[in-house]
């Protein structure tokens, strides 16, 4: 499962992380589910596959299963500029 991780600090910081065990997935829905974002960012971070980081010109089209972010998570395919 891809995971496109925004960081919102001045300028935003974008992560494509992919989680690779069906264990790490459940766990950040787990987090997700209990509004607790920023752990689920943390595990994702440490304990899934970094692919690189996305610039803002990289957005549109880019193909993620969940958008996530300190306040939010977003299930979609296509990432929206």
């Amino acid at each position: 499962m891809k995971v496109l991780i925004v960081i919102a600090k001045n300028p935003k910081h974008r992560f494509l992380v992919t989680l690779h065990t069906d264990g790490l997935i459940k766990e950040v829905k787990e987090l997700i589910r209990k509004k607790r974002h920023s752990q689920a960012i943390v595990s994702a971070l440490f304990k899934g596959r970094f692919e690189r980081e996305i610039r803002g010109h990289e957005l549109p089209g880019l193909e993620a299963d969940l958008i996530l972010s300190e306040n939010t998570a977003s299930w979609d395919h296509t990432v929206k500029a």
